[in-house]
């Protein structure tokens, strides 16, 4: 952003929050609470609940003042409190903002079906194979451990010049080997 000849990225610092620890009401208020108190601006932000582990990630913005060890040291007590582990990790510039050279199509998978080894791997393989770029991946394991079902979201920005048919195919093939379901869309990806 610049504002009459001044890039406003350099007025400035960037930095990656993690956050992980047993999952309990308030964690998220708590975190957005001392980054509030700070002046910061969360500026992309995921959070899940993985078994009962809450994990987050943050990229915020704060003035140039601030320092990593500033940063990490907001969390001092909401860690001993909650028991939670924060790591804050300071940004260069270009590690801002996603590098787009071919906006593509987006691809949505969801997988559906029994649970066991490979899964993941299999699908996730295929897109690497095909130069495709997972964006977004969830999973989710339920039912017992005599009967277990899983279901994988799966977003990924797929080039122009990747064959989706064969790529559907090649789907469809993981699908039957594995015995899961497995449904997918393509749309384009505005390019904002």
């Amino acid at each position: 952003m610049k504002i009459l000849g001044t890039d406003m990225t350099n007025l400035k610092n960037y930095f990656a929050i993690f956050v992980l620890g047993t999952d309990s009401i308030g964690i998220v208020s708590d975190i957005t609470k001392a980054l509030f108190e700070l002046g910061a601006n969360i500026n992309d932000s995921s959070h899940t609940i993985i078994g009962n582990q809450f994990a987050m990630l943050l990229l915020i913005s704060t003035g140039p003042e601030q320092t990593t060890e500033k940063v990490q040291s907001l969390f001092n007590t909401i860690c001993k409190e909650r028991r939670l582990t924060v790591h804050a990790h300071q940004l260069s510039h270009e590690d801002i903002y996603r590098k787009h050279s071919d906006p593509g199509q987006l691809c949505v998978i969801h997988l559906y079906g029994a649970d066991k080894p490979g899964i993941v791997y299999q699908v996730t393989n295929l897109l690497a194979k095909n130069n495709i770029n997972i964006t977004d991946l969830s999973t989710r394991r339920f039912g017992n451990e005599n009967n277990p079902i899983y279901i994988m979201y799966l977003e990924a920005e797929v080039p122009y010049k990747v064959d989706t048919k064969k790529l559907g195919d090649d789907l469809n093939k993981i699908a039957s080997s594995l015995n899961v379901e497995i449904k997918y869309e393509l749309e384009e990806v505005a390019s904002l």
